[in-house]
């Protein structure tokens, strides 16, 4: 797993597959976070928005992630 962050974009994005995939697909599952899919809805990777926002600087990038499916049920 991989996490970018674009200061000024101030948005984080979470590679969830070791290989750049391919994106068909992408779902808002909260306002300002998408979960990007590939063409088989396998998660592949989590853009958040705002994230200056949502978390604290000292928590910016300790994301904890449970019960995250492969794939998303559309």
């Amino acid at each position: 797993m991989k996490i970018t962050y674009d200061k000024e974009a101030d948005a984080a994005y979470i590679y969830l597959t070791s290989h750049r995939a391919k994106v068909s697909d992408s779902r808002e599952i909260e306002d300002g976070i998408v979960i990007d899919l590939d063409k088989e809805k396998n998660a592949v990777g989590i853009e958040i928005l705002d994230v200056s926002h949502r978390f604290k600087p000292a928590d910016l990038f300790q994301f904890s992630v449970q019960n995250l499916t492969e794939k998303i049920i559309v």
